[in-house]
């Protein structure tokens, strides 16, 4: 599902995913951009569709 919601974000998404990614494991920073995270916001997606499943 995640996958799915990473393609469904565009390009500009899996781009700041994989900004993420290098900063994580390869500690190249990032630039700020003051607004939730690649990661924060997949999270919340999946968490909606998650609920709304179970609704």
């Amino acid at each position: 599902m995640r996958a799915e919601l990473l393609e469904a974000g565009g390009r500009e998404l899996w781009e700041e995913f994989m900004a993420e990614l290098r900063e994580r494991h390869l500690g190249i920073h990032r630039p700020a951009t003051g607004k939730p995270t690649a990661t924060e916001r997949l999270t919340a997606a999946y968490e909606a569709a998650v609920a709304e499943q179970h609704t």
